[in-house]
């Protein structure tokens, strides 16, 4: 009997001795373990974009077995200058970044000058959250509504960091609703075209609602227009570009256009990533936006989350180059607007 229980046990000793070996192994194999990851952000350290980030970093470093996941912020050019550098960093999985997926894949339609990249060929890692985007107005305006933007006997101010989705998107509108525009560029992201349009220096711009809702309830800004295909449930009043545009050719590329805001914030990778480190990268990113402690800390931060998987992210950018062929003449010309 006795011979036999030290059979078993010396059975379980090596089986453990196998398995940590295995383990031991698995993560000496691990291209993460132990090491300093870099976070690209191509957008203002005050913004919310760097928000997010740093709040998933150091979870994400976690999930990685790395030692650390450092935020960079490269901004410029409404998230261009930040991007073309990921696209020529080493594909090794060491440097990744998050931005809005619309702001590429609107350049590069509109063949931006400041693209240098094919966004069709990011190695994508998964979406953050899709936070809908609105046209807001600040209180020295005296807009309250779409319709007092439309009757404006003078041009619509509009303040924009560059040419990102936000900046298409206000030109598309203001043609298809009959309003007149007038750019005033070199803001450095969405706090300070928000403190323009506060201060009336601007008679407003476009934004998440997540970036703009506290100043919409302290009576400071007010939402106008939803570019959602459908009203926003935090704000039911406001009505829906679609709703509001008549004109059946202008209407399929406000379509068009919202199907591309829907990307939202996502991270994603240099071309040809080495696949171990895309493999474990993506599941680093799934665990930590889908953990309950994470999603109560974002929400807490006010931080919505509202994750998507790199397959469904890589899909859907597919799908707008597949089918936006035809934005292309309207956003070449929108640039037009600022030259």
């Amino acid at each position: 009997m006795q011979s036999r229980a030290r059979t078993v046990l010396a059975g379980i000793a090596a089986s453990a001795v196998i398995a940590g070996a295995t383990v031991t192994g698995a993560f000496a194999q691990s291209p993460y373990e132990g090491e300093d990851v870099t976070l690209i952000i191509p957008n203002s350290p005050a913004g919310l974009m760097s928000q997010y980030a740093h709040t998933l970093a150091p979870h994400i470093a976690e999930n990685l077995g790395a030692r650390n996941v450092r935020v960079v912020n490269h901004q410029g050019g409404g998230g261009l200058k930040g991007s073309n550098i990921l696209w020529e960093s080493d594909p090794d999985g060491m440097t990744f970044a998050m931005t809005n997926v619309p702001t590429l894949l609107v350049a590069q339609l509109a063949e931006s000058p400041g693209v240098q990249f094919n966004a069709t060929d990011f190695t994508y890692l998964g979406r953050v959250q899709a936070d809908p985007r609105l046209m807001f107005t600040g209180k020295p305006s005296g807009l309250k509504t779409i319709e007092d933007v439309r009757n404006l006997d003078r041009p619509f101010v509009f303040a924009s960091q560059g040419t990102d989705e936000d900046f298409y998107t206000m030109v598309v509108l203001a043609d298809a609703l009959g309003y007149d525009l007038k750019i005033v560029t070199g803001y450095e992201g969405d706090a300070d075209t928000s403190l323009a349009v506060i201060r009336g220096d601007a008679d407003g711009h476009m934004t998440t609602w997540t970036q703009s809702a506290p100043a919409v309830e302290a009576g400071d800004k007010y939402a106008v227009l939803a570019t959602t295909f459908e009203r926003y449930e935090g704000a039911p009043d406001v009505p829906t570009a679609l709703e509001i545009i008549e004109d059946p050719k202008q209407k399929e590329n406000m379509q068009a256009i919202s199907s591309i805001l829907v990307l939202g914030r996502g991270f994603f990778g240099p071309p040809d990533m080495d696949p171990e480190a895309t493999e474990a990268l993506r599941a680093a990113i799934e665990k930590t936006l889908t953990d309950p402690e994470v999603l109560k800390e974002m929400k807490e931060k006010g931080l919505p989350v509202s994750f998507n998987s790199a397959d469904a992210q890589k899909e859907n950018v597919d799908r707008v180059f597949a089918n936006g062929k035809n934005l292309t003449p309207m956003f070449k010309e929108a640039v037009t607007k600022i030259q």
